[in-house]
């Protein structure tokens, strides 16, 4: 399999494109790889590309008064950004760190307009992406709101099983909103009422 297959089958999953499309949007991509613990993205630059992670795992997190809260986690297969930095071309106040090594597929601020311009399916795609990103914004928003961390939990498991299987507890307690001692107390009656 070439470095761009997992991404050429995640963005048919969205849109249909000619070859010559593709081709186009292929060129436009850079290939890198990061080390554990290395940054993809740190407070205060501005994020000025989209990533497509075709190997690894990152972490994005914000500084609160002094402790790190995750916010998000991202897997191969999937894309990691910071969008509001990028779309408002302003610093950021996240970071965003490599859990594993990592290979990654980027496209700058710049090269994503030379595609909009090119061609109207990655337009399409952009937006789709955009629509994708504020529906997970939201849903994350309101389980904070208005579900209890237990129930939080549950939702990971079911819906991101990745997170539970590779991420360390006290990274997916910040995620839940909670202290790593909460989330042993939810996963040990979880585990004596056989719900996990």
């Amino acid at each position: 399999m070439n470095e761009f297959a997992l991404l050429r089958k995640y963005v048919s999953q969205f849109i249909t494109f000619s070859e010559e499309e593709w081709q186009m949007h292929q060129a436009l991509l850079t290939r890198r790889f990061l080390k554990k613990g290395e940054f993809l993205l740190r407070a205060g630059e501005v994020c000025d590309h989209i990533t497509f992670i075709n190997k690894g795992l990152f972490r994005t997190y914000m500084i609160i008064n002094d402790d790190e809260v995750t916010s998000n986690f991202a897997f191969e297969g999937n894309y990691i950004t910071e969008y509001t930095s990028f779309v408002s071309r302003q610093p950021t106040i996240d970071n965003i760190v490599a859990m594993e090594d990592a290979e990654i597929l980027q496209m700058s601020y710049n090269d994503i307009q030379i595609a909009y311009d090119k061609a109207p399916v990655w337009q399409k795609f952009g937006r789709l992406m955009a629509e994708y990103v504020l529906t997970f914004i939201s849903s994350r928003n309101k389980s904070l709101l208005f579900n209890t961390p237990e129930e939080r939990y549950l939702k990971l498991m079911k819906e991101r099983p990745k997170v539970i299987e590779r991420i360390p507890q006290h990274y997916i307690a910040s995620y839940l909103g909670i202290k790593p001692e909460s989330l042993s107390r939810i996963r040990k009656r979880l585990m004596n009422t056989n719900k996990i």
